[in-house]
């Protein structure tokens, strides 16, 4: 049973004449303790969908039904703090002249919701304590590491205790290596909560290791919705394809497949994942090394063969430098059969 379904919603600004909708149809479910990650490049209407969910944003059609007994509930129509969702935003929005415990604290304090003064302070202390945020309730933001700003932020929506949380880019604005931290973090806060998570993502790495499920978003439409490794194996389309995969998936024309003597299988692309081809160094061979970057765990390589540039990975003992020759091969079933 889900704990959230969102049917056709649509949204459209119309500040210019002919303007596609910044969301058209779009339908996807939430479990009760699922994280769904909504991944897609900017301008795809990411936040906007998050807007529409949490109540801050009106969409032209659609609704959103909450499950609960005996049948579901559609709150479309209801104002954000009557939603059960609460939502971390990409710039952390906290306030600068209130301590931490003061920014945790501050969403429990609505007259609306009438919780006790001791409710509220075991409230941030639970918080605080699975944050590790518990010895530095007295300080102030501007004390904070970026680190810290987002577990605070993140903080102030777990207080609230929602049945389902929002992640509008949380991480975009930290380093590589504190991205891959909070990544891990914020993946075991939502296993130990059991709480239903949607995140929100242009990057297909974070968006790789967070999912139970993968909802690709683009130009306000949903591409595909998937496991991730469905989604990796089996895309539904070129665009798909783009968005994953480091180096970038090889999508060659039926022409260019035909001249490589790939078999075709009436699509109009065909999909070759770097890692899937097979790299022999031949001083005779079709393929020239263009550009040769060592990655640490694996080679990568940019080779030209016949007009084409095509990306490739290998093992990192292979001794190789820009100008070497190979040959290629790839099983075909390896092969992905696309199109645009």
């Amino acid at each position: 049973m889900p704990a959230y379904s969102i049917e056709g919603i649509s949204v459209s600004f119309g500040e210019r004449p002919g303007e596609p909708p910044a969301l058209s149809d779009v339908s996807f479910q939430v479990g009760a303790g699922e994280l769904v990650v909504i991944l897609g490049r900017t301008g795809a209407g990411k936040t906007t969908l998050l807007r529409v969910l949490a109540g801050l944003q009106k969409p032209r059609a659609g609704r959103i039904l909450e499950d609960a007994a005996p049948s579901p509930v559609d709150i479309s129509a209801q104002p954000p703090y009557r939603r059960d969702m609460a939502m971390v935003f990409q710039n952390f929005s906290l306030y600068p002249r209130m301590s931490v415990r003061e920014n945790l604290s501050f969403p429990l304090r609505a007259k609306a919701l009438g919780l006790p003064a001791a409710e509220i302070e075991a409230r941030v202390a639970q918080a605080a304590g699975m944050l590790g945020l518990a010895d530095k309730l007295e300080r102030s933001p501007s004390q904070l590491s970026g680190g810290e700003l987002q577990r605070v932020a993140i903080g102030r929506a777990l207080v609230r205790k929602p049945k389902l949380f929002l992640l509008d880019e949380p991480l975009a604005s930290l380093d590589a290596k504190l991205r891959e931290h909070m990544v891990l973090e914020i993946h075991r806060l939502q296993r130990s909560l059991g709480c239903g998570m949607i995140y929100v993502t242009h990057d297909h790495l974070e968006a790789m290791s967070l999912a139970d499920r993968i909802l690709v978003l683009d130009k306000g439409r949903v591409l595909q919705a998937a496991p991730p490794e469905e989604i990796y194996r089996h895309p539904a389309n070129g665009r798909v394809a783009r968005m994953l995969g480091r180096p970038a998936i090889n999508l060659l024309t039926s022409e260019e497949a035909g001249a490589m003597g790939l078999p075709l299988a009436g699509k109009r692309l065909v999909g070759i994942r770097p890692e899937s081809w097979r790299v022999t160094a031949d001083p005779a061979g079709p393929a020239t090394a263009a550009v040769v970057e060592h990655l640490g765990p694996r080679l990568a390589m940019v080779l030209e063969l016949q007009g084409m540039i095509l990306r490739v990975t290998a093992a990192p003992t292979l001794r190789v430098k820009a100008g070497d020759r190979f040959r290629l091969a790839v099983d075909p079933g390896d092969l992905l059969y696309l199109d645009k």
